[in-house]
């Protein structure tokens, strides 16, 4: 983030410190237990959110070199992108056309040809089959009729989108409706990818963003372990169509204030920014590095967390593969031994049906703006 932005949002810090209160919602937001435990909501939220919508996947850095590939399941599809050899990027359905075997899992590089583990048909970088063990037993069936199935992608600002429904080619400018500009100063594509780690979990897949969309629960959840070094009232929130943006303070800001004229003063230090990616997804810069939050859907009560973690540069030696590790240990430490079980008491509440509904408060604009974005889609696609 260019240093004349984060002055900006440091004197919007300074005028919440001053008594304004400007960076609320209208009012608060009553949402229905069905949005969390209904399967028929579910359905429609694969359909309309993970399939006729981009999705992001990942970040250009973890898919650099030709032969280098991410997979991921974007409603219930499986997905590959690779990188070709000329530098671009190519999506397909990660389904062999002779039985649906996956050609492809996790992620990796080095590819020269995708390699079906079931059968051992072979696939080109391009998607076209290389060939079939016992062609003559398949020769009444057209080689060009059995190349992987195509998914649109899209690259830019270092962030990777893929849309599974059939349609025209779609862009990252669309997509992010004007977040990008932010995004862009960040330049991600030259941050380098350390490690992913995966954690299924026992709740709707939505609750993961409810966890980071609002800091009025640090002090009661965190008191034992981040609370004293976070600002709970002061949070700067913005948004851009259907995306949002919420910067979250740190207490070391204080000395940044002190220490420092106005004109010297920066801000990604001192904050946890994050930028919601619609549907699923949250991008945070946080100290000095960059993660990537992704949850997949299974089921209405069962989902998927990646965790990624992204280094301004590469981790040459022991000591920084260690910084890292340990950077990334404690984001998991709070967030899988204190988040995320609270999200499964509240999804299990939800689903008794004692609940008919969950309050957001106007002090948490970010939820009730993310909530709303996904019914108006929802809203959108049936009315189309």
């Amino acid at each position: 983030m260019r240093p004349q932005r984060q002055r900006e949002l440091i004197e919007r810090y300074l005028g919440f410190r001053s008594g304004k209160w400007t960076d609320v919602a209208a009012e608060s937001m009553r949402n229905p237990a069905a949005a969390y435990v209904d399967p028929r909501r579910f359905d429609r939220e694969m359909k309309v959110l993970f399939r006729d919508r981009p999705v992001p996947i990942g970040l250009s850095c973890e898919c650099r070199e030709p032969g280098s590939f991410l997979t991921a399941s974007l409603g219930g599809v499986p997905v590959a992108v690779v990188r070709q050899p000329g530098g671009s990027l190519r999506g397909f359905v990660n389904a062999c056309r002779h039985r649906g075997a996956p050609v492809l899992s996790g992620r990796g590089g080095g590819l020269r040809a995708m390699v079906c583990p079931y059968h051992a048909w072979s696939y080109g970088l391009d998607g076209t089959l290389l060939s079939r063990p016992q062609e003559p037993g398949f020769d009444d069936v057209p080689r060009d009729k059995c190349g992987l199935g195509e998914v649109a992608v899209a690259e830019h600002y270092g962030l990777i989108y893929a849309r599974v429904s059939k349609g025209a080619a779609f862009s990252v400018d669309d997509v992010l409706e004007g977040m990008q500009t932010e995004i862009a100063e960040y330049s991600l594509a030259d941050y380098t990818h350390f490690e992913t780690r995966t954690r299924e979990w026992k709740f709707n897949w939505k609750l993961i963003i409810d966890t980071f969309a609002e800091p009025y629960h640090i002090p009661a959840l965190h008191r034992r372990s981040i609370a004293p070094y976070y600002e709970d009232r002061n949070s700067i929130w913005d948004t851009w169509g259907l995306h949002q943006r919420t910067v979250n303070f740190r207490r070391s800001i204080d000395r940044e204030l002190a220490e420092k004229p106005p004109a010297e003063r920066l801000l990604l230090p001192h904050t946890t920014v994050e930028y919601f990616l619609l549907p699923n997804a949250l991008l945070t810069h946080q100290l000095d590095h960059v993660e990537l939050w992704r949850v997949t859907p299974i089921s209405v009560d069962r989902c998927l967390v990646a965790t990624s973690l992204y280094a301004p540069e590469p981790p040459e030696t022991e000591s920084a593969k260690k910084h890292w590790k340990k950077n990334l240990d404690l984001l998991l430490q709070v967030t899988e031994n204190e988040d995320f079980p609270m999200m499964a008491n509240i999804h299990a509440a939800l689903a008794s049906g004692a609940l008919a509904e969950v309050v957001y408060g106007k002090i948490e604009p970010a939820l009730s703006f993310y909530h709303q974005a996904l019914d108006r889609l929802l809203a959108q696609a049936e009315d189309a």
